[in-house]
């Protein structure tokens, strides 16, 4: 056995299923010992899309998602899912190839220090020596991974260690440490907030699996606490819940702010700094925090938690519940009038058929057309606040977007991987025109899988969000327009299937027959732009309201 083939034996002990890529000459021996394994080998167009999967991968099933590209712009292209996995905490593993360390006879052509790049955007970077060295590497790479906080590795095989003979076995799997907080800890908890009188449950990026859900749901039921939701905690717990108040986009911003900012305790369940922040906190503030994660808070200026319970955020979350006891208590009125305003701001124009299409509208078709366990995948920009703010989301997992790095040409990779691991279900990818150029090219890659998968564009002929904010700030939208290509013609031509709706009518019904025919489709969708000005106008002036509410 070589080094390549006791790799890829390591992958197939730890349950991996994929690797997605592009191979080149310094990867060839590792490329044959996947030929012969269990672990299939997803050919990507562009390696940023193969990070992008492998990230959604560790994100849906907890191992860590697999990528590989060779040396050279190979490497350098995987900095962007990588610094995506790193903020985001997604287990994964990227592995790269490299020119012989023993006997290279092509001097510095191609070369890097990629392993010193990588350092950064990683929890560990490492090249591999020698063959004897793999059992230990790919242990403490698999053992790095999962232990919280997740995120991705890096791996160089340079060509010639990939073909070193070994002799030592790989060493036995090792699970995460699963830790719980002391009973002290979880009673003091518990005290606050049986004292509080405006509860609010925050629910964060890290409590998005499914042993966490049911602990916050049970949570939910037993205390009735009203919850909000982060971008990256939807569907955690179901949000048809009367105890659900909104999903936070903006710091202090809509209306989800003002029930965060006049909450006497907010109880942060997996929230990282590292997400777009849902509130920020002053000293002099009169509101305790409890931090409740694998963790503990990393300090920052808006996020210092008065109380922590760390570990096990599902044991640690029923231990809660058993200890605050009593009977579930009503939602306080200032928190249901603001989540009532919620509710119908969500609802305005989710039936309104007016063309171009209206961006509520598209959220409300897609959620009326999508079963609970279907899946959504939002890539960035003005369409995920949207799909974030107005779709209700009902399982965990089944919302997943970027809310830490903001990558564009994320959503078409995840859903992807989403579609090759739940084969019986809905995939949609929800992507501005913006991104999709920039991923356009995975169609094939979609194609050539067999996956069935639904992409929807946001199509407006701009870069909406800055356009956005530029006309929202009185500035001269500049530098953001463009022009597309003809996206039916551009699905068909990678042997997916176009559409253009030319009514709103068209669009539902187009969206019903591509979730029901199989196959990859794309729906090409006009967007009326004047909806995101009239969006963002409203989130300010509830800002400033939040922000004089808070003030009196």
């Amino acid at each position: 056995m070589n080094a390549s083939e006791q790799i890829v034996q390591a992958l197939e002990q730890h349950g991996v299923e994929y690797v997605f890529g592009i191979p080149g000459e310094e990867n060839l021996p590792f490329m044959e010992a996947l030929r012969t394994s269990k672990v299939k080998f997803v050919l990507t167009r562009h390696e940023q899309a193969a990070g992008f999967m492998a990230a959604a991968y560790g994100k849906l099933t907890g191992i860590p998602g697999v990528c590989m590209s060779t040396l050279g712009a190979g490497a350098t292209n995987l900095t962007t899912p990588l610094a995506h996995a790193l903020l985001g905490g997604a287990p994964m593993i990227a592995i790269t190839g490299q020119k012989p360390i023993r006997d290279n006879m092509q001097g510095r052509y191609q070369i890097l220090n990629v392993t010193g790049m990588m350092k950064p955007i990683t929890k560990w970077s490492h090249t591999i020596e020698s063959g004897s060295s793999v059992p230990s590497v790919m242990q403490e790479s698999f053992r790095l991974s999962r232990e919280h906080r997740q995120g991705p590795i890096h791996l160089e095989l340079p060509l010639d260690v990939s073909e070193d003979p070994t002799t030592h076995p790989l060493l036995p799997m090792q699970e995460p440490d699963a830790t719980v907080a002391s009973a002290e800890t979880v009673a003091k908890a518990a005290e606050i907030v049986r004292g509080a009188k405006r509860p609010v449950l925050l629910i964060g990026t890290h409590t998005n699996r499914t042993d966490v859900s049911i602990a916050l749901r049970n949570l939910v039921a037993a205390t009735g606490i009203p919850f909000v939701s982060t971008m990256l905690g939807k569907g955690v717990v179901d949000e048809r819940s009367p105890q659900y108040m909104g999903t936070a986009t903006r710091p202090g911003m809509d209306y989800v702010g003002g029930v965060l900012g006049s909450a006497d305790v907010i109880v942060a369940a997996g929230h990282d700094v590292m997400e777009s922040p849902p509130f920020i906190m002053q000293p002099d503030q009169n509101r305790t925090v409890i931090h409740v994660n694998y963790v503990g808070a990393v300090a920052d200026t808006i996020y210092f938690p008065q109380h922590q319970v760390t570990g096990d955020i599902a044991a640690n979350v029923q231990a809660l519940t058993n200890e605050i006891g009593g009977e579930a208590r009503a939602v306080a009125k200032p928190h249901a009038d603001l989540a009532q305003k919620f509710s119908e701001s969500v609802s305005r124009h989710g039936s309104d058929t007016g063309f171009p299409l209206k961006p509520q509208f598209i959220a409300a078709q897609i959620r009326e057309h999508l079963g609970p366990d279907d899946i959504v995948t939002l890539d960035n920009g003005i369409h995920k606040m949207w799909l974030t703010r107005n779709y209700p989301t009902y399982e965990p997992l089944t919302n997943l977007g970027d809310g830490t790095l903001g990558s564009m040409g994320m959503s078409l990779p995840y859903a992807i991987t989403a579609s090759l691991l739940n084969p019986s279900r809905n995939v949609v990818a929800v992507i501005g025109d913006g991104g999709f150029m920039m991923s356009s090219q995975e169609l094939e890659t979609a194609v050539r899988l067999g996956i069935n998968l639904t992409v929807v564009v946001f199509n407006d002929g701009t870069l909406g969000m800055i356009k956005a904010k530029q006309m929202r700030d009185e500035l001269v939208p500049y530098g953001v327009d463009f022009n597309n290509p003809d996206l039916v013609k551009l699905a068909d031509s990678y042997g997916a299937t176009g559409h253009r709706p030319l009514t709103a009518l068209d669009f539902g019904s187009m969206l019903a027959n591509a979730t029901s025919a199989g196959g990859v489709h794309l729906i090409d969708a006009p967007i009326d732009f004047g909806e995101n000005i009239r969006l963002m106008q409203e989130m300010a002036m509830v800002g400033m309201a939040n922000m004089q509410a808070t003030a009196d």
